[in-house]
């Protein structure tokens, strides 16, 4: 009966690659923090731990080649499994002189949005009691900034209560903790006032014994994250309403010191579409580290001195500033881009695309970016475009994009 080692073989011949073709495990540990990371009790008592940084750094991991098995631990307690290399990782935490000694930081996996919430309208928020969740971020962040920390309780829940007792005057905390608190009817106050504080990046940090043995990693992980991040990085309600108002104003300020359909008439005028894309070839192949001719003579036109200088007078608030003109392409602009068309991307198309709403009325006025992260600024920006129309026509010219610190925004 030999054909039953030669089964054996044959079986042998194709479990073997298929466990090799398994990817490699990341033993990763994270500590629980609602709705980021949350812990829930499935089946036979066991354990699932799912939440917003959770997936993206299992959805990273999976696209950078390597799968994720997740333990929870408090914070102390995992910064410890970190510098003793016990694990391969820890997230999310935001960034801190005392991690970046001990692992080496990815870009971004999440982005909490701190808030003042107090219950008083007037009160200085900054300047009261202040209270946090213990081991939180936000204490951490508190300490490291010369605030005083009033009282640190276990529990989000906790701290709204004291809150509301008045044992308190302002608690700090992430918007959506708050919105999680909402939704599971933990949240006995009705109305509290909100006073932004800043963006808090959450990172992951790879442990240095595994950063000498898989240096690719890392560079892989962060090229996968934007991927994995872009519905997280949708501005909330909130924030787009803030954002088109600032808009509006800033739109109204800048009409003032330039014609803006001066400008467009005044920029390059390509004969062709075939042109344009021939231009913007050549323009990405030597920008940013080297500026092309075109470039040059652009930003050499009295309308790109004006919002060069317009951009400067808002101390980092305004990022870039770029006229574009019915083609997609650049008629004027602050700075350097790195492409020549803009035609191709949402920020044109949305309010200036062939496909849009032949009624004015149902244009859309503005057109929000995600918010993205500028690694080489360690920034958060967002673009905010608008139709350019002249008094004659009902469909856009041209569009005017600006780049904000979302934070500074926030801020404003």
């Amino acid at each position: 009966m030999e054909y039953r080692p030669r089964a054996l073989g044959t079986l042998a011949f194709l479990i073997v690659p298929a466990c090799l073709a398994q990817p490699p495990e990341l033993e990763l540990v994270t500590f629980d923090a609602p709705p980021y990371q949350v812990v829930e009790i499935i089946g036979n008592g066991h354990r699932s731990i799912t939440g917003e940084t959770v997936d993206t750094v299992t959805c990273a991991a999976e696209l950078a080649g390597w799968s994720a098995n997740i333990t929870l631990a408090p914070q102390k307690r995992a910064i410890y499994s970190l510098r003793k290399n016990s694990v391969d990782g820890y997230f999310a935490a935001d960034p801190s002189a005392e991690l970046d000694t001990i692992a080496s930081r990815s870009y971004p996996v999440a982005l909490e949005k701190w808030y003042f919430f107090t219950q008083d309208p007037t009160a200085e928020p900054d300047l009261r009691r202040i209270g946090v969740v213990d081991g939180s971020n936000e204490e951490a962040w508190l300490l490291a900034n010369g605030y005083e920390v009033y009282l640190s309780v276990t529990s989000p829940s906790q701290l709204l209560a004291l809150l509301e007792r008045g044992r308190i005057d302002t608690a700090l905390m992430d918007e959506r903790v708050m919105i999680w608190l909402r939704a599971r009817n933990e949240l006995s106050t009705e109305s509290l006032n909100s006073h932004f504080l800043r963006y808090a990046p959450l990172h992951f940090y790879v442990a240095e014994t595994f950063q000498k043995a898989h240096p690719e990693f890392l560079p892989e992980f962060n090229k996968a994250l934007p991927s994995c991040t872009a519905k997280t990085l949708t501005p909330t309600s909130r924030e787009i309403k803030h954002i088109e108002s600032l808009t509006k104003r800033l739109l109204a300020e800048l009409t003032k010191l330039l014609n803006i359909q001066q400008a467009l008439k005044a920029g390059p005028q390509p004969g062709s579409f075939a042109e344009v894309l021939n231009i913007d070839s050549k323009w990405q192949a030597l920008a940013p580290k080297t500026v092309p001719p075109l470039a040059a003579h652009i930003l050499a036109l009295p309308a790109s001195k004006t919002l060069e200088v317009w951009q400067s007078s808002y101390k980092g608030l305004v990022t870039e500033i770029m006229l574009v003109n019915s083609m997609g392409s650049i008629a004027a602009m602050s700075q350097l881009t790195s492409d020549y068309w803009q035609g191709d991307e949402l920020k044109f198309l949305e309010v200036a695309g062939p496909e849009l709403a032949a009624d004015p009325q149902d244009q859309k006025p503005f057109f929000i970016s995600p918010i993205r992260y500028d690694q080489s600024t360690a920034r958060f920006q967002i673009t905010v475009s608008a139709p350019i129309v002249s008094a004659s026509e009902n469909t856009p010219n041209g569009v005017i994009v600006i780049g904000l610190d979302i934070e500074k925004a926030m801020g404003i």
